[in-house]
Parts: C-alpha cells; sequence; structure tokens
C-alpha cells in the first residue's frame, strides 16, 4: 500500500471533525502569510536571535527534559 492509500484509508476512518482540523493544517502549509514555514529574511533571523538571547540572559528558558515532558502530555505521546 502506498503512502497515499494509508493517508486515505486513515482519513475515511477519521471523525470528520479530526479530518477538518487536518485540512486547515495543510491549508496553511500552502498559505505563505499564514506557514510557520514561510522564507525570512536574514534581518528577521538576527532580530529573532537577539530576541532568544535576551530572554536567555533573563533567565527565561524552560529545562528540556521539562519541556518535552510537557509535549508528551499535550499530544498524548
Amino acid at each position: 500500500m502506498s503512502a497515499l492509500e494509508s493517508t486515505i484509508s486513515m482519513l475515511r476512518v477519521m471523525p470528520e471533525a479530526d479530518v477538518r482540523v487536518i485540512f486547515e493544517m495543510t491549508k496553511k502549509l500552502f498559505d505563505v502569510q499564514a506557514s510557520p514555514y514561510a522564507p525570512v529574511s536574514k534581518k528577521q533571523i538576527l532580530q529573532d536571535l537577539d530576541v532568544s538571547s535576551r530572554q536567555i540572559e533573563r533567565g527565561h528558558t524552560k529545562d528540556a527534559a521539562e519541556a518535552i515532558q510537557e509535549l508528551k502530555m499535550k499530544y498524548g505521546l
């Protein structure tokens, strides 16, 4: 079974509300304005790094193990 066939078979058995969520997320991947993967400028990257550096200096960080545990709880992993 191909990946496409597997995906289609999973979508057929999913509740309609879940299929809508997947559809909306998929649409965002192709919407340059809404996509978290949209291209950014070098200037924007440097600004983001500057903000991150200041947050680290202020101690506004989270332990990686704690962050992973929160993700596991949130997504049921």
